[in-house]
């Protein structure tokens, strides 16, 4: 549909657009038509956590494409995660502080985007990485790029911060978001969006439980007795501490890895390590927990043994609150515009908008692309989401730059 009879239907439906709102959304409709070709080229490139060679090309070209933006771009090195932290800051004349975050980092192993490169099918884009969150990254910068076009300047600031290492917690990065968050009034987080074209309003807290069990190694056939299987105890602690979950406050406890040491068959083994996966909405469940871990620990199967609880607090909770519903009603009113129906949701998932919304900032989650399959080989866009979402995007940036 032309945008000239769009915006007449919409009008009928909506009352009425402002002129501005149609400049915007043709700019967005031609930033999707030169969008997937810098797409392919960053999705080709493989950039898992880690992978230091892989991350400096894609940040190289991300950080080019900001400068072209009239972006003012500096790094910091992400130690311990290797990479760098990528700031592009840019001034307006009005008041309005507004963060995007997005990351340059994959889960995908080296030879990745050889085995499975970009590709055109079915009004889909494919490619590892695409959706999570290479395109997003570039969805954030035609953002900007449509302001610095249409000379919109009426915010304070626009920080886009992209961290190489959020699949892996973002432990080079968190401070420095969260310093950063403080700063800003407002967090637009440019992860992905479901394939039900929603928003993200809440999302759970992630602890890594678990324990480390000691016992003494013996002969498994000739001399059993003389052991102290850890094994055994580590299995019976994980049966007592599967229960801690608590579903009235959607805190979860699933145990997922169970390391022995050596692995010898014929050998009772003096080590056992458990881990477990802990999401949390209640930030003070995580004290609950390892509360309960502890006490749990002390009803031993066998004395022999000694057990050391793990308890690691990860990203904080993002638990529902007004400021960001009102940001979900902002956003979707701004696709009601276009005849779009923008959804919301919570996740069980983490992002580094949880360490935003931590520090007090209002946050929004999964403002980018829409799509499905992440974190596998068949991840996916929607090309006829890439204008709408660049549309939504630039008009909050819009909205929230001139304090509505």
């Amino acid at each position: 549909m032309a945008i000239a009879s769009l915006l007449c239907l919409t009008l009928v439906q909506f009352n009425a657009v402002a002129i501005t709102d149609s400049i915007v959304y043709e700019r967005s409709q031609q930033s999707q038509i030169n969008f997937l070709a810098p797409l392919k080229t960053l999705v080709n490139i493989d950039s898992g956590t880690g992978d230091l060679q892989g991350l400096t090309k894609v940040e190289n070209i991300v950080i080019d494409r900001l400068k072209s933006i009239g972006a003012d771009v500096k790094t910091i090195d992400a130690k311990p995660s290797a990479g760098r932290n990528v700031i592009a800051t840019i001034k307006g004349t009005g008041k309005g502080k507004i963060l995007l975050l997005a990351h340059t980092d994959t889960v995908f192993k080296q030879g990745g985007a050889l085995a499975s490169p970009f590709k055109i099918a079915n009004g889909r884009a494919y490619g590892l990485g695409i959706m999570d969150d290479k395109g997003i990254i570039l969805l954030g910068i035609e953002a900007l790029r449509i302001l610095k076009d249409v000379n919109f300047k009426n915010f304070g600031t626009i920080t886009f911060l992209i961290n190489p290492d959020e699949e892996k917690g973002s432990l080079g990065s968190r401070e420095l978001i969260k310093a950063t968050a403080k700063k800003h009034d407002v967090a637009l987080v440019l992860e992905f969006g479901s394939p039900q074209d929603k928003v993200t309003s809440w999302r759970k807290g992630i602890g890594y439980y678990g324990i480390e069990v000691k016992g003494r190694k013996a002969h498994a056939g000739a001399e059993p007795e003389k052991g102290c299987n850890a094994l055994l105890e580590a299995a019976h602690q994980t049966l007592q501490m599967s229960k801690l979950g608590d579903p009235k406050k959607q805190t979860t406890v699933n145990f997922t890895v169970l390391n022995t040491g050596d692995n010898t068959p014929n050998t009772i083994p003096d080590f056992a390590k458990v881990q477990a996966d802990v999401r949390v909405l209640e930030a003070q469940e995580y004290t609950r927990l390892e509360r309960d871990f502890t006490q749990f620990s002390q009803q031993k199967l066998l004395p022999c043994t000694q057990i050391k609880v793990i308890a690691e607090k990860g990203r904080p909770p993002f638990p529902a609150n007004p400021q960001t519903d009102a940001l979900v009603k902002k956003a979707q009113a701004i696709y009601q515009t276009i005849g779009l129906k923008l959804g919301v949701e919570g996740s069980g998932g983490g992002t580094d908008g949880n360490y935003a919304a931590a520090v007090g900032t209002t946050t929004l989650d999964a403002l980018g692309l829409v799509g499905g399959g992440a974190h596998t080989k068949d991840e996916y866009i929607e090309i006829d989401r890439i204008a709408p979402r660049i549309y939504l995007l630039t008009k909050l940036l819009i909205d929230l730059g001139n304090g509505e």
